[in-house]
């Protein structure tokens, strides 16, 4: 074969080039594909991947083609993982702006332009809302009210206070770190139990394993007051677990209050809609629980403080009612000295005149006696006198007999006068406090410092007020 018969490689590369560059120069596509093989040098920030087309039915590639992205391709790809929250990389189905390369040594490609990051948020949706539907239509424990969802987990009522919690997370997630660190350092002192059950918190493929670490939750028989969810923040195809039909669904179903917290900011997940309560991420979780036992000290506290108030107001009421009776005690007791003396007097008067009328009535008697006397014989002077011996008798022990008895009275009467004076009721523990000479009978009106005077049955003494303490009428428990 002679010289002329053969070309060169780069010959034949060059006609290539040529033809090509004239039929794609000045030409863009926007093409449907997904994303392999993706790298990115950081340094020269140039992305390379491939194109793929795979079948509808398989995951045979169909089609190929290699793929740059540098200069203004590189920015769009920045825009797009930012207006998404989806890094770029392998296994995303995209809708990127393409032109058409060739080159001798390195052969075709395309260059990146564009990308559409609608499209890809669309796709992302579109499977979400079907799967939410998916829920709705096969599971009966599941409505759609409004604009969100009641779930078996939603109806749930959270328990009082929230102290044993299990959380589920990634075991090296800085997420679960910042619930932990919230809990334990909350401002109020609670104390919690926090256990922890660590699996794969991202990609749809991990489901199962997620899966297994609930059922693993509810076979420890442990009454947790609550499960929590736990994940950083990650792009958006890390949270598509969260969308996932079976997740969603044991979540609806799980007999334990779920609390997410996974650190989506862009949108809520199906995992979110499914549960009881989500928050945006492991530190509102951990703050929303704190804030629920917050909310139930402020209800046991505010009921203190309602039953100190209603106690002070019983404490006045029975105080007026015992000066009352106190007040009535020392007028009644006036009354009954001064109506015993009125019949003590009547009754001094009455012995008084009963003596003087009996006196008079023996001495009458006596002169008869004596007139009797000279004119019988000695023999009846000796009989009258032994009977009027008699009768002095008679009177001596009539007069002492009632003088005894009106003396007890009397005795009785000093009695219950003395015990019901105001003298003998200090004797009994009672003491009068008096402040700036006015007697006080609550402590109300007496503050730290001040000077009072205590008035015993014996002693009055004087004190400053080193301590004041709120007292209900009850004997404090030892």
């Amino acid at each position: 074969m002679g010289p002329d018969q053969y070309i060169r490689l780069s010959q034949l590369t060059d006609q290539v080039q040529d033809t090509i560059n004239s039929s794609f120069r000045g030409r863009t596509y926007w093409v449907v594909a997904d994303i392999t093989n993706h790298s990115f040098k950081a340094d020269k920030k140039i992305h390379y991947f491939e194109l793929v087309e795979k079948s509808d039915n398989s995951s045979v590639i169909t089609a190929k083609i290699l793929g740059k992205a540098w200069g203004g391709g590189a920015l769009k790809i920045l825009d797009f993982e930012i207006s998404t929250g989806q890094r770029f990389t392998n296994n995303l189905h995209v809708l990127v702006q393409v032109s058409v390369d060739y080159h001798p040594l390195y052969g075709l490609s395309v260059n990146l332009l564009n990308i559409d990051a609608n499209f890809m948020l669309g796709i992302l949706e579109q499977q979400k809302n079907a799967t939410l539907q998916r829920l709705v239509k096969e599971n009966d424990f599941i409505r759609k009210e409004g604009d969100g969802y009641s779930t078996l987990n939603s109806r749930l009522t959270l328990a009082a206070v929230i102290q044993s919690v299990a959380v589920i997370s990634s075991s090296s997630s800085a997420g679960n770190e910042d619930f932990r660190h919230t809990m334990l350092h909350n401002d109020f002192g609670y104390v919690f139990q926090i256990d922890d059950y660590h699996t794969v918190v991202q990609g749809d493929n991990n489901a199962k394993l997620f899966l297994n670490k609930l059922i693993e939750v509810y076979n420890t028989g442990i009454p947790y007051d609550a499960v929590v969810i736990t994940r950083g923040g990650g792009s958006q195809s890390d949270f598509l677990i969260f969308d996932n039909y079976s997740i969603g669904r044991a979540v609806a179903k799980f007999p334990i209050p779920i609390i997410t917290g996974i650190g989506h900011q862009k949108n809520v997940s199906i995992t979110d809609l499914m549960a009881h309560t989500h928050t945006k991420t492991p530190t509102k979780a951990a703050e929303f629980i704190i804030a629920h036992n917050r909310n139930f000290e402020q209800s046991i506290l505010s009921l203190k403080r309602g039953i100190a108030i209603k106690s002070q107001q019983l404490f006045l009421e029975h105080y007026k009612e015992l000066n009352a009776l106190k007040n009535s005690v020392f007028l009644s007791a006036g009354e009954i000295a001064a109506s015993h003396r009125r019949q003590l007097d009547r009754e001094r008067e009455k012995l008084t005149g009963n003596s003087k009328a009996m006196l008079h009535a023996s001495q009458k008697k006596l002169l008869v006696t004596a007139q009797q006397t000279l004119q019988y014989p000695k023999m009846l002077l000796l009989e009258r006198r032994g009977e009027l011996q008699q009768l002095k008798n008679t009177i001596k022990t009539s007069s002492n007999s009632y003088l005894r008895r009106q003396e007890l009275t009397l005795e009785h009467h000093r009695k219950s006068i003395k015990m019901m004076s105001p003298q003998n009721i200090l004797k009994k523990g009672y003491a009068i406090v008096k402040l700036n000479d006015a007697i006080v009978s609550s402590g109300a009106g007496i503050k730290k410092g001040d000077d009072i005077e205590v008035i015993l049955h014996d002693t009055r003494l004087v004190s400053i007020v080193k301590e004041k303490i709120e007292y209900d009428g009850r004997e404090p428990d030892l």
